[in-house]
């Protein structure tokens, strides 16, 4: 089974960290590395240099650190995530490594796309203009040895993941995610 990975309602970003900073930290003067590296998939890693943050002010004052969550239409991961996944995410992805109020913690980077399969997903029109998709299916055989990948069809900021993913998240007891079985719901 495949999944839509969201973030948990009311969720906040971990690090004190801006897109604009993030730009700013990989020399990416005029955006366009950040606007295009999701649709592009290009590596931010030669890039990345040690960087230092704060916590969001809400984790400062108490809330808890989830284990993963997302950080723009990317991943946040804690040191004990990393641990879990970091292995098989590589293979798929970069980590670029960040020092948070102290802590060891890691942006994922997703750089697969899983291939849909055009035959069985459905587009949505409105007034006869494409908006979105009814319903998304991938190929299996494409993505059933995969954790985490994007879709060029139902956008580049979406990530989805396999009960392999899921189920590692799960007995591990990991917080910050939803996995949400409507692969082409709005919400």
């Amino acid at each position: 089974m495949i999944y839509r990975l969201k973030p948990i309602v009311n969720s906040v970003e971990v690090p004190d960290l801006s897109l604009l900073q993030f730009a700013d930290l990989l020399r990416d003067d005029d955006y366009s590395l950040i606007l295009r590296q999701p649709r592009t998939n290009e590596s931010l890693s030669a890039r990345w240099k040690t960087v230092k943050c704060d916590l969001a002010p809400e984790y400062i004052e108490g809330k808890k650190i989830p284990d993963v969550s997302y950080w723009g239409s990317y991943l946040f991961m804690t040191q004990r995530a990393y641990e879990a996944f970091g292995g098989p995410l590589k293979e798929e992805g970069e980590f670029l490594p960040l020092t948070v109020a102290g802590q060891p913690m890691y942006i994922y980077i997703p750089l697969t796309f899983g291939q849909e399969d055009t035959t069985r997903t459905v587009k949505h029109f409105e007034d006869g203009y494409e908006c979105g998709l009814e319903q998304l299916v991938f190929v299996d055989d494409d993505v059933a040895s995969r954790w985490i990948f994007k879709s060029k069809l139902y956008g580049y900021h979406a990530l989805f993941s396999t009960d392999t993913f899921k189920r590692q998240f799960e007995e591990a007891g990991f917080t910050g995610l939803e996995f949400d079985a409507d692969l082409a719901g709005v919400f």
